[in-house]
């Protein structure tokens, strides 16, 4: 009997993989109190979205130095983790501060173009990443911030 392909998929998970997830859930935690601050203006909402930034970056902090410490390092990894970045330390910020006011039209040009440096700086990153690390386990310098000092 074959299982499905879901299944298999997350067997290949390393304990890093879920850590990345980890970031990702926060993220996505920021991104829905954020928009039920601005729904209901129960102020508890908007600090739970600020307070999940930090946490998402413990997470994104842990599952490099887990994916180092048990020499597990995968391209499927690295993407997954500039998937979580970009929700967590793109995106989520950009909702919070629509959430906080910044709401006018130079305001959201601004959290677009935002959002859209984080997501370019990544894909650059993940494109010269090979090349950067010259063969070792770590890339050894950035091109540009890392898209997680937004948070």
């Amino acid at each position: 009997m074959t299982r499905p392909k879901h299944f298999s998929m997350i067997r290949d998970f390393t304990v890093a993989d879920f850590l990345t997830l980890g970031n990702a859930a926060c993220g996505v935690g920021a991104i829905f109190a954020a928009i039920s601050y601005v729904e209901t203006r129960q102020l508890w909402h908007f600090y739970a979205a600020v307070a999940l930034g930090p946490l998402a970056l413990v997470f994104d902090a842990l599952d490099g130095r887990v994916a180092r410490w048990r020499r597990q390092h995968s391209p499927m990894g690295r993407e997954l983790d500039s998937l979580a970045d970009v929700i967590s330390f793109g995106v989520a910020p950009a909702v919070i501060a629509y959430a906080a006011g910044l709401r006018g039209g130079w305001d959201r040009a601004i959290l677009v173009v935002f959002v859209a440096c984080g997501v370019s700086r990544l894909a650059r990153y993940n494109v010269t990443a090979e090349t950067l690390s010259a063969g070792a386990d770590k890339v050894r310098y950035f091109e540009g911030a890392p898209i997680p000092t937004s948070g």
